[in-house]
């Protein structure tokens, strides 16, 4: 069993009232249990004592931990089902293999609805970045990062979206595990904080059926063990390194077969091949409809996946970019494509059923994502969505629509 802190700082146990021990599930879903504090070292294993405090979760008198658990094997060994285990192996594989860290920076997209009529917080105009849709709603949003803030969550900024209700939170890079425990809990938090105040918070990547699509995308770079951002090269023009270029490469390579993790939902694919957002395997330097791009600031390089929606799980997000960018740093050639190539580029996946066809045909993702963990993924999507849709059998865009929001708005 494993913990997280705010921090790196410790915090006592008795100081709280209720421990959750959670597990992320395949959706970045938080299972487990509620421990009352005279029962919770019964069940921590000896030594842990790192905990994350979760506001969000408290109530006017009692002050709730949290503990992120890491599933094992009866002897003892990690499981391969658990999403947080996954991340952590390839991130050892990482700094094993290649002497590299990963950095990551998520951006947060997401929609806010008053719970009782859905109508969008902020009003129902699109406008983007403008700060009079907060005008009315200052200080729940200004309590939404303070209480972010709390445990260590330190919102960079906080913007109004393009769409009617839609916000986006961003934060700075965090180091290997902790950016997929941060994004874990950000989400989370962002639900739970709403829905005491009378509003639904959604990921649900298209929760309009038409244009409010919500993304995660994914910004990261490689480090070295001495501390040197690994996609820097000085001597280059544009100052992107050869390992970096390796690295998209093999992004793009496996791009259709990572697609099932980043868009893990039926109603993903009303997100993917819409305007500024991803429809084939193209990439770019400073270009906003490539799928992958590199940004270039002060001779610092790192590179956004704007693949991910908002629906995704950030663990299985960063697995899967982590398994293929590895395969091509693995490679002993892989060709990268010219930029925005769009003629010749492969398109990606339309539907959830033909990506999860990509990932199982996708022998290098298979077998370093795991071999049984994509074996229950699949199952998992197939008999929870792709056949309870069928069985369903809407007729008309309505009734389908109606079912991704029915099964999505909520949860997700």
């Amino acid at each position: 069993m494993s913990a997280v802190a705010d921090d790196t700082r410790e915090i006592d146990v008795d100081s709280y009232d209720y421990v959750h021990l959670v597990i992320p599930d395949v959706n970045g879903l938080p299972r487990g249990q509620v421990i009352p504090r005279r029962f919770a070292w019964e069940k921590l294993s000896t030594g842990v004592d790192l905990y994350y405090a979760t506001p969000w979760c408290d109530s006017k008198s009692h002050r709730t931990a949290s503990v992120l658990c890491d599933l094992l094997t009866r002897d003892g060994t990690p499981d391969g089902l658990s999403t947080r285990g996954i991340v952590q192996q390839l991130l050892w594989k990482l700094r094993d293999k290649f002497g590299l860290t990963l950095k990551v920076a998520f951006e947060f997209e997401f929609i806010v609805m008053k719970e009782n009529t859905l109508e969008p917080l902020g009003g129902n105009t699109c406008q983007f970045l403008d700060l009079r849709k907060t005008g009315g709603d200052l200080d729940i949003f200004y309590d939404l990062c303070e209480t972010l803030e709390k445990v260590g969550l330190h919102v960079t900024s906080l913007s109004s979206e393009y769409f009617a209700g839609q916000w986006e939170l961003n934060f700075n890079p965090l180091d290997d595990i902790k950016a997929a425990d941060m994004a874990f809990h950000v989400k989370n938090a962002v639900k739970i904080f709403f829905k005491r105040r009378g509003y639904t918070a959604t990921f649900m990547s298209v929760p309009d059926g038409k244009e409010g699509t919500s993304g995660l995308h994914l910004n990261h770079s490689l480090w070295t063990a001495a501390g040197q951002n690994a996609m820097v090269d000085d001597q280059r023009k544009d100052a992107i390194s050869d390992l970096a270029l390796r690295w998209n490469a093999g992004l793009l390579k496996h791009a259709r077969a990572l697609t099932a993790l980043c868009c893990p939902t039926i109603n993903c694919y009303r997100r993917l091949h819409q305007v500024a957002c991803p429809s084939d395997n193209t990439w770019a330097v400073e270009h906003r409809t490539g799928m992958t791009r590199f940004k270039v600031r002060n001779n610092d390089v790192y590179l956004e996946s704007r693949l991910p929606s908002a629906a995704a799980n950030p663990y299985l997000v960063i697995a899967g970019h982590l398994a293929a960018g590895m395969a091509g740093l693995e490679a002993a050639e892989i060709e990268l494509p010219p930029e925005m190539d769009t003629v010749n580029a492969q398109k990606l996946p339309t539907s959830l059923g033909e990506a999860l066809d990509f990932l199982e045909q996708d022998e290098v993702m298979v077998e370093t994502l795991g071999r049984r963990f994509v074996s229950y993924f699949l199952i998992a999507k197939h008999d929870l969505e792709l056949d309870q849709y069928s069985l369903v059998s809407p007729a008309t865009e309505e009734e389908k629509f109606k079912h991704e929001r029915e099964k999505y708005l909520v949860s997700l």
